[in-house]
């Protein structure tokens, strides 16, 4: 199998032989002409004179060998970034993210170059959320079983008595195992989304059961509940779609320490929303970009979740072509939560 650069070089000596032969065969046919009308006759090929057959053959040598050396350097440099893209490659496949390539003057080679780059910086932040994740998941299965341990060994050794106390201080930090094997469940399900039961589920309907859901764990902290819902039908998973709002709406309880938690649900141009909104911790701007990914937390101080709820809740409702965004205006200012679902029938474009 030839090369590019062979293939390349190949074509321009083709074109330079090409051109050659027809100013050869020019150059042979006004010799003919020539001798047929007497203009010279006697001529004597072999002397080479006033530039005759030698002298041309001569220039026709040197302009083969210069456009071969042309030919040559215009090959090496069509062919160097395109070698380089596949080093590239080859690098990117073996683990190393951080290779970068250089621009071109070229406009097609230059755009291929900003796409290597590109997936290469993709790449690299995929593998750092991937060890990010790995540790966090490390970091919340230490903790409980760390406790565990060392009450069971308290409890072998004498040292702690076998009350209801040290039973229940167990047996929550088991039940935290199990939130987080529930929870990485959970998100591996929601990856592969492809089993969902289709079918006319009215969103206000949803919204009014997770509130009341929802609603004795928002009292138990001081915070009131609000809901203003319209009828709004969308062809959904009515299971996943629950999940979405508890989710949602089990954040706000979680990170909000006084005030109301709204949730509405309107319909327009062929969307329906669902907005919670609490006046909670709020989100910086760097937040409202990474609410989303996987075990990110806005404050590991708080170690009261997992945080792949809102990860899980936005495959969900890509799942079903919709949009799951974060609002907030800063940090002490509470946040705004919006799903966009298109209703029954379709819509043609997400909303802004």
């Amino acid at each position: 199998m030839k090369t590019l650069r062979r293939r390349l070089f190949g074509s321009h000596l083709q074109v330079m032989l090409v051109a050659l032969l027809v100013v050869l065969v020019g150059v042979l046919i006004v010799g003919v002409l020539y001798e047929i009308f007497g203009a010279r006759r006697g001529f004597d090929p072999g002397r080479g004179e006033e530039g005759g057959p030698l002298g041309l053959l001569v220039g026709l040598g040197a302009a083969a060998l210069a456009s071969a050396l042309v030919s040559w350097r215009v090959t090496k440099r069509l062919a160097a970034p395109l070698e380089a893209v596949g080093d590239a490659t080859r690098k990117l496949a073996a683990g190393r993210y951080d290779v970068r390539l250089p621009g071109s003057d070229t406009l097609e080679l230059d755009a291929l170059a900003t796409d290597v780059n590109h997936l290469a910086t993709e790449l690299q932040e995929t593998e750092e959320r991937r060890l990010r994740l790995i540790g966090d998941v490390a970091h919340e299965l230490r903790n409980p079983l760390s406790t565990i341990e060392g009450t069971m060994e308290a409890l072998l050794d004498g040292v702690v008595e076998p009350d209801d106390e040290t039973f229940a201080r167990i047996g929550r930090e088991a039940a935290r195992l199990r939130r987080l094997a529930d929870d990485l469940s959970s998100l591996s399900a929601a990856g592969e989304l492809g089993r969902l039961d289709h079918e006319a589920v009215d969103l206000a309907a949803i919204a009014s059961h997770v509130v009341d859901q929802l609603e004795p764990q928002a009292r138990a902290k001081g915070l009131e509940m609000s809901l203003d819902a319209a009828a709004a039908i969308v062809a959904g998973d009515r299971d996943r779609l629950t999940q979405v709002l508890v989710n949602i709406v089990g954040n706000a309880v979680q990170y909000s320490d006084a005030g109301t938690i709204s949730v509405a649900v309107t319909s327009d141009a062929g969307w329906a929303r669902v907005t919670v909104n609490d006046q909670g911790r709020g989100l910086s701007d760097a937040d409202q970009t990474r609410i989303f990914e996987r075990f990110y937390r806005v404050d590991d101080q708080f170690t009261d979740g997992t945080g792949v709820g809102l990860a899980i809740a936005k495959l969900i409702v890509d799942a079903h072509n919709g949009v799951l965004t974060a609002v907030s205006a800063g940090v002490g200012h509470g946040t705004t939560f919006a799903v966009d679902l298109p209703l029954s029938g379709g819509a043609a474009n997400a909303p802004s």
